[in-house]
């Protein structure tokens, strides 16, 4: 009998569990997903899960289109429920709503045909308490949904084992030590073996590159998002909102519907801010005051027909940022036992089909269809940075 690769997959997130569940299907692999907490527990179960592909550039476009055909196929037979109410990326400018024309036309060509651009009226007819004096239009999702990031996990965990996988939880990673036959992982919960292992820990990536010795600069960051009530705005009739055009640096207002009258709502921003946190030393569980404040302004000033609307509960969570703002997938440059599958920012739900099909393909010795060497994932790009260490000795390959 042919020996199987054993592959450990470091973090139960919804990125290392899209990998498990994609890779789970080769029975050349035996997978192990090791998890520090709980499955979903981190980032994923906090995300507001709005899954789209309102972006201008191909590679942004193709790499969420296959996450959204992705995740609509693994709910169709099970229990995930996606609230298909539209997305819309506001334009800031007559030169975003070009953009956005052109974003329609290279949607087309990943298979999504629900795009369509809007002007002023037509976004004032879908969303009656929003200001657009100083808006040019639209983008309009019309395909696109929003889930609960925690049942999503749960679902590929499911899938994962039903394949073959193990889940290991509350094992957090707390030594590796490499030897001609691999790395040998201590955890919180056991002692473990691997060929090949995949950094997928989220925030905590950055701490495990360096515990696998394959160092990445990963810069976790504390976002929030609160909860928004209104006994008059009909929060089922609108889409979820975006103020914000990738690109623009900056930061905007987001919207996303919550049952009939109430929404999620939050700042939102791709670029780095460069705010590191410790992410084992951050509160989770409430939205500091500078936020609320700034956010109040934002909302004020976007969503001023919403007059009765009432602050409630905030959370945070940590987006895991890299010095440019794009996932690093696959192999680390100095140690290619390591595969990265790391700093998807604020965009893990929708991004992690993707990044799990790139991981899986580079464990296969295939020329990965979306995210390969040169693409904007390449993490050959991270050997420039100065701490980045050599392969350690033993290292396979």
């Amino acid at each position: 009998m042919t020996r199987r690769t054993n592959v450990v997959i470091v973090g139960g997130g919804v990125v290392g569990l899209s990998t498990a569940m994609q890779l789970s299907t080769d029975d050349r692999y035996q997978v192990t997903v090791l998890e520090a907490d709980h499955v979903g527990a981190g980032s994923s179960s906090r995300s507001v899960g709005i899954v789209e592909t309102q972006y201008v550039q191909p590679f942004d476009i193709e790499v969420r289109a296959y996450g959204h055909r992705f995740i609509s196929r693994i709910a169709e037979n099970s229990d995930l429920q996606l609230h298909r109410n539209g997305y819309l990326r506001l334009a800031d400018s007559a030169a975003s709503l070009g953009e956005f024309e052109e974003s329609v036309a290279r949607q087309r060509q990943f298979g999504i045909t629900g795009a369509r651009v809007l002007d002023t009226e037509a976004v004032r007819a879908l969303v009656p308490f929003i200001a657009m004096d100083d808006r040019a239009g639209g983008l309009l999702g019309a395909d696109d949904f929003y889930l609960d990031g925690y049942l999503y996990a749960n679902l590929m965990a499911s899938h994962a084992r039903s394949n073959g996988a193990k889940l290991i939880q509350r094992a957090r990673l707390v030594e590796c030590r490499w030897t001609t036959s691999g790395a040998e992982l201590s955890t919180s919960n056991g002692a473990f073996s691997a060929d090949l292992v995949v950094n997928a820990a989220g925030a905590w990536a950055g701490r495990v590159g360096e515990i696998l010795h394959a160092p990445v600069e990963l810069r976790p960051e504390l976002h929030h998002a609160v909860t928004v009530f209104s006994r008059t705005a009909i929060a089922g009739t609108v889409p979820s909102i975006m103020d914000y055009v990738p690109g623009h640096g900056g930061e905007g207002i987001y919207l996303r519907p919550e049952g009939s009258n109430s929404f999620f709502a939050g700042l939102h921003s791709e670029v780095s801010s460069g705010t590191r946190v410790d992410p084992d030393q951050v509160s989770l569980n409430a939205a500091g005051p500078e936020f609320v404040d700034a956010l109040a302004e934002a909302f004020l000033t976007r969503f001023p027909g919403i007059d009765d609307a009432e602050l409630g509960h905030g959370w945070s969570g940590l987006f895991p940022m890299t010095y440019d703002s794009s996932p690093v997938v696959g192999p680390h440059p100095t140690n290619d036992a390591v595969i990265c599958a790391l700093g998807s920012g604020g965009n893990g739900i929708q991004l992690s089909p993707a990044i799990g099909r790139t991981v899986v393909e580079y464990l296969r010795g295939e020329a990965p269809t979306m995210a390969g060497p040169a693409s904007p994932w390449d993490p050959k790009r991270i050997s420039a940075i100065d701490h980045i260490d050599t392969k350690p000795e033993g290292a396979l390959r």
